[in-house]
């Protein structure tokens, strides 16, 4: 989502920020997490007997589209995940919670905290543009009409092929 705005070209991968596992989630199947819960006044989030911190409310609750970007996640990674059974494969999952949803977790949550962070810097960005000089419409020259229309593409010109 915003890894691109956060890693600077990184190859290493999301750049670590506050939230940590201070928990670790138990490596066998009975300690496979079928639930998760926030608690806002300790800023933990609690995923079966695992836990990680800091995560502040801002982040947990923080949604794209209507969709709760760290419960959704979370969601589908539950003993009994979420969405539909379209094929057999949905029941090919993993009998323990694997080490890596907790390495994955953590970047989404670290990628939450820079994406906040930005918030900041975007709103301050977005107060200095509105209370500088306006550009009144007379001052851009209107477009000719050649460039008005879409360019005329002929019958005879390959397709568009990806780069």
């Amino acid at each position: 989502m915003c890894w691109v705005q956060l890693a600077d070209d990184d190859p290493a991968g999301v750049p670590p920020d506050a939230a940590r596992c201070t928990e670790r989630m138990p490596a066998d199947e009975d300690g496979y997490p079928d639930s998760f819960f926030h608690d806002a006044a300790q800023q933990t989030s609690q995923v079966g007997q695992g836990k990680f911190a800091p995560v502040p409310t801002a982040i947990y609750e923080f949604e794209v589209s209507g969709l709760k970007v760290v419960q959704s996640w979370l969601r589908y990674r539950m003993k009994h995940g979420a969405g539909g059974q379209s094929s057999p494969l949905n029941e090919i999952r993993p009998t323990s919670w694997p080490p890596a949803y907790t390495g994955e977790l953590l970047e989404l949550l670290w990628v939450l905290e820079g994406t906040l962070a930005l918030y900041l810097q975007q709103e301050q960005l977005l107060a200095r543009i509105v209370a500088g000089p306006c550009l009144p419409a007379n001052a851009i020259a209107p477009a000719d009409k050649t460039m008005r229309h879409p360019p005329k593409v002929p019958d005879s010109a390959p397709p568009l092929q990806p780069p």
